[in-house]
This record gives structure tokens, sequence and C-alpha cells, in this order.
């Protein structure tokens, strides 16, 4: 079942040992460990994985231990872009871009592969997340990229990074003092 962008009801979920904070569609979970094995057949797979209801909309979440700063977004995604059209040969649909997010900025570009049953679009994105890189994907059926670039661009754009340094702070500010008193990190 279709739910416009628009009609759509959001649930917050926290993500990534509570590095980050998502608002994704109300009917969107985790899938089921065979669907997971399904669509990623791979030895390392992404570490959060949400799905809607038909499991034909994906999106995943993995923190790596690569470093990222605000000025290597657009470098890092055009550098993703290259090596996926390495693999896929002519299969970027829209190339990387960098765009506002909720905290910082984010860099993204889709691609299109072919499938059995048919093609499907593919939405790659980092994000610096504490200094290291948040390495997304986002997947439908491509012939759904128009609508589903909207969709993408309302969870991409409303990921609220939880700052380890702000962690630090409320426990101080729990302990009576101010947060202008902190010093240091």
């Amino acid at each position: 079942m279709e739910i416009s962008n628009q009609e759509c009801e959001w649930q917050e979920i926290s993500c990534l040992d509570d590095s980050i904070c998502v608002r994704l569609p109300y009917n969107w979970e985790r899938p089921s460990d065979e669907t997971i094995t399904k669509k990623f057949p791979y030895h390392t797979k992404p570490q959060e994985i949400y799905a809607d209801a038909e499991e034909n909309r994906l999106i995943t979440f993995s923190l790596l231990g690569k470093p990222l700063g605000e000025v290597q977004v657009y470098p890092a995604i055009k550098e993703i872009q290259r090596l996926i059209n390495h693999v896929y040969p002519e299969s970027i649909h829209k190339a990387a871009r960098k765009c506002k997010v909720a905290d910082g900025s984010a860099g993204w570009f889709t691609f299109i592969t072919g499938g059995i049953k048919e093609d499907m679009g593919h939405f790659m994105f980092v994000l610096p997340v504490n200094e290291s890189m948040l390495l997304g994907s986002y997947h439908a059926p491509a012939k759904l990229i128009p609508e589903e670039t909207s969709l993408f661009l309302k969870i991409l754009k409303n990921i609220k990074i939880r700052s380890n340094a702000e962690d630090r702070l409320s426990g101080y500010e729990g302990s009576g003092l101010r947060r202008q008193n902190y010093i240091g990190s």
C-alpha cells in the first residue's frame, strides 16, 4: 500500500547506538532476517536496515570507522559514485550533489541496476556524524524514483546527530553545573 508523502505519518527512531535520530514513515520497521539475507547477500551487511510493510523500499545506515568532516562530504560522495560507476557502468541516474540537512550537510547520488522482476533505484548518501562517516542507502523500484526522491530527501534532511559532546554537557547540567561553565572536550 503506497502512502503519499503528504499523508505520511512519521516515527522517530534512534539508530547506531543512539548516534542518530531518524524520522521514517510510521509503517517502516526492521525487515525479517530472510529479507535482509535476500536483499544484502554479502558477508558485511548494513548496521541498521528499515523497510516499508511490503519490503520493496529499504533504507540502511552504517557508521564507519572512517573520518568524515563537512569539507570532505562532496569529495567522499563523488568517490563513492566513481566506484559505483566502475561496478555498474552507465548506471548513474542523478550525479553526486550536496544538500543541507538538519545538522550540517550530506552528499548523495542515485543509480539504477537491473533486477529480475524490475529495475531498482538506489540512493547512496554520506553524512558526517561526530567526525565519522555515516554511509547510507535507500532502495526502491526504479520506476518510482521521481516520487521516492521526495521521500528520500525528507528522511535525509531530518536526520539528527546526537553529539558526544552534547551528551557530556547534559550530564554536567544534570549535576547543577551550567553549560557556559564547562570548558574542554
